[in-house]
């Protein structure tokens, strides 16, 4: 008697894993241990600066080698990251009686989202950053579905090429 044939592919994509939920098992493991280790890299990078020392838009990125591009649930796990991280850094530099700015940015491609910390520094690099072109308290839905709005709040600075988005803590 010859194989029957699955109702949702052949014996020979099934048994590959392009359908059903074979693939997506492993994938989901895959991205687990990348995010993981994305956050364990962002972790590790703000474990080694002093807070008490100045910062020249010192940054990290929470996404270094882009896989929130691959898929929407990666999307937003790249920008959960990103917050996550930049209220970290908010609190490690918290202590401080100068001012020091921390704020992060969200691109199109998420290899590019970061976290600075930023204060006066012998590089004499601009201080304050003074956000030219930002437009602040905008609407993004993507970015109010992750940000505390009652504690941060989302800017827009639109460029020829694409727009980067700002989120910073309420003053």
């Amino acid at each position: 008697m010859p194989f029957a044939e699955p109702a949702n592919g052949s014996l020979i994509t099934r048994a590959l894993g392009y359908h059903g939920n074979i693939m997506d098992r492993r994938y989901k493991k895959r991205i687990d241990r990348y995010w993981s280790k994305m956050e364990k890299q962002c972790a590790d990078a703000l474990s080694r600066i002093d807070p008490n020392d100045w910062f020249d838009l010192w940054h990290t990125h929470p996404d270094w080698d882009g896989k929130g591009n691959a898929r929407p649930e990666n999307r937003k796990r790249a920008i959960e990251l990103t917050f996550q991280f930049l209220v970290k850094a908010e609190a490690l530099i918290n202590h401080r009686n100068t001012e020091v700015q921390c704020f992060a940015i969200v691109k199109e491609d998420t290899m590019d989202n970061s976290i600075y910390i930023h204060s006066e520094n012998p590089n004499s690099s601009e201080f304050p950053f003074k956000y030219d072109g930002v437009t602040w308290n905008i609407e993004n839905k993507e970015l109010e579905s992750i940000i505390n709005l009652n504690t941060h709040q989302i800017g827009v600075f639109h460029s020829d090429d694409e727009q980067t988005y700002f989120i910073r803590k309420v003053a």
